[in-house]
């Protein structure tokens, strides 16, 4: 099994800490100091240093690729109106890997390059999730 040091994990599955952990980091570089941006968070100051390292908002103009899983239901088009939809967005496909189709559902894996985009990532993959015939879209990595 490889070793990874990171993980992708939606912020709900976690404990609230850490998301007042972001927001104190925030006030800080607003200019607030960390006993008064602790306070205002309601977050102890031991809690704030002992994750203040590890935990960061990802930023969508630091990824210049991202690895996304495609479940498509298998008909023609599906996945040339997720591509049209791509280059619509200034995106730029680099590979594209798909499965043979398993009960009339396409698994497909893209990696997307980000330079010239003009959405988040965050409302791209939201964005794609609403294409008819899509079933899911998971972020697998920002690079």
């Amino acid at each position: 099994m490889a070793n990874h040091e990171y993980f992708i994990i939606h912020k709900k599955v976690l404990p609230d800490y850490f998301e007042k952990v972001i927001e104190i980091k925030e006030k800080i570089s607003n200019g607030l100091n960390v006993s008064e941006a602790c306070k205002e968070v309601g977050l102890s100051r031991s809690t704030f240093y002992k994750y203040k390292e590890f935990v960061n908002r990802p930023n969508d103009a630091i990824g210049k690729r991202i690895i996304l899983s495609l479940k498509l239901v298998d008909l023609p088009g599906v996945l040339s109106n997720i591509l049209n939809d791509i280059a619509s967005r200034n995106a730029n496909i680099l590979t594209i890997n798909q499965e043979l189709p398993i009960h009339n559902v396409a698994f497909v894996t893209l990696t997307i390059s980000l330079t010239d985009m003009d959405i988040s990532i965050q409302g791209f993959v939201s964005e794609l999730k609403q294409i008819k015939n899509v079933l899911d879209v998971m972020l697998l990595a920002v690079e």
